[in-house]
């Protein structure tokens, strides 16, 4: 047992700096969408699939990540510049499809008279967090 501040931040330093954090971040969304599952549908077995899929990733990403560069974008620390941009676009282009694919699937609701408004929801969050980057990232670069 250390006793030392500075020997016990570094202990917990090394332990979230490996991954681990990034794990049971991965357990907490699992958890709690196998919860929202189980208490939807009643089924354990279904809720345990879903608690093993977000957990099974993240730890893909915690194992591997010091093996692999496209692991440790994936799991958000980028190794040099060029995997920064990469994730940069990466994550600019799957902004775009999300917004497309909520314009999408509102019109075909629309079109077909079904309800729309979860797909409305989905792109003004897209929309407005466009907004709302631009304006936040003009003042501070």
């Amino acid at each position: 047992m250390t006793t030392n501040r500075w020997e016990r931040s570094d202990v917990v330093t090394r332990f979230f700096g490996r991954g681990w954090g990034l794990v049971l971040v991965g357990l907490s969304i699992g958890g709690m969408l196998g919860g929202a599952d189980f208490v939807a549908s009643g089924s354990l077995g279904r809720s345990l699939i879903d608690v093993a899929i977000v957990a099974g990733y993240t730890v893909a990403l915690a194992v591997f990540r010091a093996r692999s560069e496209t692991a440790s974008v994936l799991a958000g620390s980028p190794v040099d510049e060029r995997w920064e941009a990469i994730n940069l676009r990466a994550m600019a282009l799957a902004g775009q499809i999300a917004g497309l694919a909520a314009l999408a699937g509102f019109i075909l609701a629309e079109a077909s008279g079904h309800d729309w408004s979860g797909f409305a929801i989905v792109a003004g969050a897209v929309g407005l967090g466009y907004v709302g980057g631009v304006i936040w990232y003009r003042s501070r670069l």
